[in-house]
């Protein structure tokens, strides 16, 4: 063959292979794309278990994101005509009608005749693809399973397209992932987004850590959010409590195993004794007056502590109690050394008042000196201060005497102490305006030829204030109204002991009576009177007060020491 013959084939040949593989190139590529797509799903199921939350930028696509046929979601009619959503940057084609059901924003699509319900076409371009993705998977195939940095996306989604049940979900994935360095963050990301439900549950974890996240978190908070939180802790059933304040005659081997924190349903509703918490020291010999703030239970006072081989000392303490954790926490002591001496709370205050040396373990006499001294403490930043003192000169005040019976009240702004003239025995209410940090005299005094009182047992109430008090006869029960400054009948009630701090809520008065063995219970404006079931300790100088403990938890014993 002649040799330009030879090129001339060589040269058809190779045309003719050329257009071979022109013709199963995009075969070729279309094949290869299929394969790295099967490899890329095959890695991320392979490797989702180790993803961490975060990392997203760095992961992988989701094979829901590659594949289109994984982001179609039919209900229970096969046949029923998909809405295709258009998130950023992915669209979905989903049941409209079983989305409805769930989302209030889509069941009005439904109705509404509108043309993105028509045409089938909905754009939603400011909702997250994932955050879609993730409420159509819990809507149709009840899946849950978003990390922490998804959660906030997912919830904004879901409050624009009204999603209460995924919400829900939401907030309870939430709660075990709020702490004292986040809450505040989610608490604004929840009033940005006008998210209620979050917002609720952010509330509820500052509101049952209020003052344990006073330093870093709450103590910032504006007063009205503070006060809104305070509210929260009282929406547990108010409980009737009873804490023993004071062991000052048993040694540690008499001492019994049950003392501690007793609550019990508030009458009338029946039930049992269970205790709550145990005292957070160990100690055979303590002394402790209690307050009632913000649903804390706060005992300030001291306890002895052994001191060498054969001595003694009283180490001053003070501890809150959370009824809604069950937890106690060391908080600051009052600056004097304080035992048998009254509280009163006003506002977001404590306030100490009178009270004797507590190393002395005598009853206070004619030659023990009564505190004058008043101190305030501020929750919120754990510190006492000092205010304006009692203004004793001649009167002779019961405040918290040998049997430890707090003689004061807070009503309205102002607190209010009975005492005893000296000279004359009249009974005499001071007033302590808190705004003013300035006390004064209520006239007229209460005499001899009104009431023979040489016993006092207890000032409480609203208006009017109640005193209940005794001689050799029997008790008595009078009045005092602050409005009119006037003196109320007197009312007998059956001759018994009291001791300990009392509690006047509506109207009753609950009281320990020793030697009766039980809780009193007083109609201050009658006659009647009944008896509650004791703890299951002798009563002696006990604390009755009210706290709110949460609902699953309110019918049963048991608590962190």
């Amino acid at each position: 063959m002649p040799r330009r013959g030879l090129l001339h084939a060589v040269s058809g040949e190779g045309l003719s292979l050329a257009a071979a593989w022109l013709a199963w190139a995009p075969l070729a590529t279309r094949g290869l794309a299929c394969l790295s797509r099967a490899l890329r799903h095959l890695w991320a199921l392979v490797s989702s278990p180790w993803k961490r939350p975060g990392n997203a930028s760095a992961s992988l696509p989701e094979p829901w994101e590659s594949c289109p046929g994984l982001r179609v979601y039919r209900g229970g009619d096969a046949e029923a005509e998909l809405l295709t959503v258009h998130t950023r940057p992915y669209s979905f084609q989903v049941d409209l009608a079983q989305l409805a059901g769930e989302s209030a924003y889509f069941q009005a699509l439904s109705r509404s005749g509108m043309q993105e319900a028509v045409g089938g076409h909905l754009r939603l371009d400011h909702v997250p693809s994932p955050a879609f993705h993730a409420i159509l998977q819990w809507v149709f195939l009840g899946r849950f399973s978003l990390a922490e940095d998804e959660l906030l996306p997912a919830v904004q989604a879901a409050s624009y397209l009204l999603l209460p049940g995924f919400l829900d979900r939401c907030r309870l994935a939430l709660r075990p992932l709020l702490g004292p360095q986040n809450c505040l963050s989610y608490l604004r990301f929840a009033e940005a987004v006008g998210c209620p439900e979050l917002r609720a549950e952010v509330c509820g974890y500052l509101s049952t850590h209020l003052l344990e996240l006073a330093a870093p978190v709450t103590h910032q908070l504006p007063p009205r959010l503070r006060e809104e939180l305070a509210g929260l802790r009282l929406q547990g059933p108010p409980k009737l409590c009873v804490l023993q304040k004071e062991n000052v005659t048993r040694g540690p081997r008499q001492q019994p195993p049950t003392r501690g924190l007793y609550c019990r349903p508030l009458p009338p509703e029946e039930g049992g004794w269970h205790c709550a918490t145990h005292l957070p020291f160990q100690a055979d010999k303590w002394s402790f007056s209690t307050a009632q703030l913000l649903n804390y239970l706060f005992i300030m006072g001291g306890y002895r502590e052994k001191r060498g081989a054969r001595g003694f000392f009283f180490r001053t303490a003070a501890f809150r109690y959370n009824p809604l954790t069950g937890v106690w926490h060391p908080t600051a002591s009052p600056q004097k050394r304080r035992r048998h001496f009254s509280t009163a709370v006003v506002g977001h205050h404590i306030y100490a008042i009178g009270g004797w040396y507590l190393d002395s373990l005598l009853a206070p006499d004619s030659s023990t000196c009564l505190y004058t001294a008043v101190e305030r403490y501020d929750p919120w930043a754990d510190r006492w201060a000092f205010v304006s003192s009692l203004p004793m000169g001649d009167f002779s005040f019961a405040i918290s005497l040998s049997h430890d019976l707090p003689l004061c009240t807070a009503h309205a702004g102002s607190i209010y102490t009975l005492g005893t003239v000296q000279r004359t025995g009249e009974k005499l209410l001071l007033r302590y305006d808190v705004d003013a940090d300035a006390w004064q005299e209520l006239l007229p005094t209460l005499t001899r030829a009104d009431a023979d009182l040489p016993g006092l047992y207890f000032l409480g109430g609203t208006e009017p204030l109640f005193v209940v008090g005794g001689n050799s006869r029997g008790n008595v029960v009078t009045s005092f109204s602050v409005a009119s400054r006037q003196w109320g009948p007197l009312r007998s009630l059956p001759k018994c002991g009291l001791a300990g701090q009392g509690l006047a809520l509506e109207g009753l008065l609950y009281m320990a009576s020793p030697d009766l063995g039980a809780i009193l219970m007083v109609d201050l404006a009658g006659p009647d009177c009944a008896l509650l079931p004791p703890p299951p300790f002798p009563l002696c100088y006990e604390s009755l007060f009210l706290l709110h403990f949460p609902p699953q938890a309110a019918d049963q014993g048991g608590g962190a020491a």
